[in-house]
This record gives structure tokens, sequence and C-alpha cells, in this order.
């Protein structure tokens, strides 16, 4: 599913989970624009098309090419732009295969929610995929259905459509033998199914926290645990979303979409429904391991302030007894002013009264089950 290897940074929290619309339009904007964004990649047009016999393949379409693209009957055309910087030729490519204005605005502003546009016979999907994590970052991929030709955009390049291509190129499958709806199906699949290595790694590393938790109170465990926690979310948010999306395209693509291909794209709603459920109980088992660690620094709080309390305890009866002879009477005034001070074997006897009186509360504290952890 990711793109780049996973990163880690050294920030506190993800920032763009406050900024959801950095990328919108400016406020009062006139509808349908397309407006590059400044921070946007460069954009490169890729060109394959393809049937049961033939294979064609360019990259880095310029301006004239795109106006070149001839599409032939029967054949299959996949047009890939990656990077959304060149707005002049989004704008000429969505209105060469008659995009509508309002889905070329949002191609470019990338802070679209995972939906479906269908709009003259033209049947497009916005999902978007986890690039990397810890924070995680996502990038937006649109998918257009027009006729015999597919076109995707991408906001960076790297993706995980290398293995369609493939299967194209080498004439693997059935992918060449089968319709542009397949090929929409196909690359649909990749973006869902590139979700499953992302949360296998995610429960390996719930894994690895609560046994790092067993072992004992750790403050970067804590910081880990409730950093998943959050990424949890949203990735559930984007599952719910991709789930909304893909149940709309299943139940509203009849007559865009070939119904031999409809069970492929049931397959890949389920797959979002998966990956929801997993999602959701990462999310609760990193809360459950939140509780665990909340509880068990409770726990050793505990432990330390009753063993503090039989400590006081103990010493208490000691304190007296020190504190009763420690007094300042002359037993030579009265026999009754202490006259255990005249005893020979008088500071032994203290000492020992005190030890046997510690020995009897320890003894009462084990029976109640109040030390060693009992």
């Amino acid at each position: 599913m990711s793109k780049r290897k996973n990163h880690h940074s050294n920030k506190r929290r993800d920032r763009t989970l406050f900024r959801p619309f950095d990328h919108r339009s400016e406020v009062g904007a006139l509808p349908g624009r397309v407006v590059a964004k400044g921070e946007s990649h460069p954009t490169t047009i890729n060109y394959l098309a393809f049937d049961r016999s033939t294979f064609e393949e360019r990259k880095g379409l310029d301006t004239k090419g795109i106006q070149g693209i001839a599409d032939k009957p029967g054949r299959v055309t996949w047009i890939d732009v990656v990077g959304l910087a060149d707005a002049e030729k989004i704008e000429l490519l969505g209105n060469r295969y008659g995009i509508h204005p309002l889905l070329q605005e949002d191609i470019v502003h990338t802070h679209q929610r995972a939906k479906v546009e269908i709009h003259e016979g033209r049947l497009a999907l916005i999902l978007r995929t986890v690039e990397s994590t810890s924070p995680i970052v996502t990038e937006q991929i649109t998918f257009v259905l027009c006729g015999s030709t597919v076109i995707t955009f991408q906001e960076r390049p790297g993706d995980s459509f290398e293995p369609v291509r493939r299967r194209i190129r080498s004439g693997l499958g059935t992918i060449r033998s089968l319709g542009a709806d397949y090929t929409f199906y196909a690359l649909i699949d990749t973006v869902i199914d590139g979700f499953f290595p992302l949360m296998e790694g995610y429960g390996k590393t719930l894994e690895e926290l609560e046994d790092a938790i067993d072992f004992g109170i750790n403050t970067q465990v804590q910081k880990q645990v409730h950093s998943i926690r959050s990424e949890m979310s949203q990735v559930r948010k984007l599952a719910w979303a991709h789930r909304d999306a893909m149940q709309r395209l299943v139940t509203e693509a009849d007559g865009l979409v070939d119904p031999a291909t409809l069970p492929f794209l049931r397959d890949c709603l389920d797959h979002t429904g998966q990956v929801l459920d997993v999602a959701e109980t990462f999310r609760d088992v990193a809360g459950d391991m939140r509780d665990l660690y909340f509880a068990q620094i409770s726990q050793r709080t505990n432990d330390v302030m009753k063993l503090l309390a039989i400590i006081s305890t103990i010493f208490m009866p000691l304190s007296f007894i020190a504190g009763v002879y420690g007094m300042n009477f002359n037993s030579e005034v009265s026999r009754y002013n202490m006259p255990e001070t005249q005893w020979y074997l008088g500071y032994p006897t203290v000492l020992g009264v005190m030890a046997v009186t510690a020995v009897i509360m320890l003894g009462y504290f084990h029976r109640k089950g109040w030390l060693f952890g009992q």
C-alpha cells in the first residue's frame, strides 16, 4: 500500500489533521476552474493502449501528444496522469474526454473525500491512499471511466499500479481480453488491497507494544499506543468513506460497467468492509492497551502507597515506645518514674520489644495478604 517507506516524525502531532482543506478553492472562486496549487508535483502523462493481440506504451506526453490520442474500436486506453501542477494539460485532457469542469476542479483540489461522480456516461471515483505513517500522509487518486478509456490522476510519483502494468505488458491473465471497465476495476483493486499490508504492519506493531506493556511501564510505549490509536481513527474514516463510495459505485454503475465486472467491484466493496472492521478492531485494541497502561500506572502507585502505609504503620508503635522511653523522668525521685531505665538490660529489652512488635505486625499483614503483591 505504502508507496514509500514509513517515516517517523519528531512532531508531537500531524498538524495536517487539523488542516483538511489546505488544497481547497479560494472563498468565492468561480466553480469549475482548474487551478493547480504551487506545491503540486510536475505533471507527467503516460499512455497505454492494448487489446488481446497488441500493446502500445508512451511516456511523458506533451500537449501535442494529448491532442493526438486516437481511441481505436476494440482497444482499451489507459492514461495515467502523475502530478497535478500543469493545470493546462489537465484541463485539456478533461475537455478532450468530456470530464465535467467541477470534477476537473476536484481532481486538482486534493482535499476530497472518497466519492463517486456520474455525468453523461462518465464514471468517476475518488479514493485516498496512505503513503506513509507516523504521521499518516494520504494521497488522492481519481479514476475516470470514459467508454473504452480509463484515466487516473495521482498527486505524486510512485504508485501501486505496477502489478497492473506488468499484467498488461506481458498479457498475463484476462485483462487484455476484457474491456476498459475491467481495467478500471483492476486499478481500484490495487489501491484498496494495498490497505491490507498496512494493517498487517499495524497488527505486528500492536503485538510488540502489548508485549512491551506486559514487561513494564514505558513512557515511549504509551506514546506509540496513543499515536496508533489516532492513526487508526484516520484509517477508519478513510475506509468508511471508501466503503460508502464503493457501495454507490456498485449500485449506480449499471449500464456503464459490464455486468460481468460487477462481481469484481462487489469484491472490492467487501475488501473495504474488511479494512474498516480491522481498523475499528485495532482502534479498540489500542484503546484497551492505553487503558491497561494507565491501570498499570495506577496499580504501581497503589503498590507504592500500600508499601509506604505498611512501613508507616509498623513504625507507629515503635515510635510510641521510643517516645515513651525518651521522656525525661528521674527514677531517683519516684519508683514510678520509669524504673525500666535503671535495669541492667533495659536498653536491649526495649529494642527486643520493638523487634517483636514489628515481627508480629508483619506476620499479621502477611496473613491479610497485604505484602508481596498478594
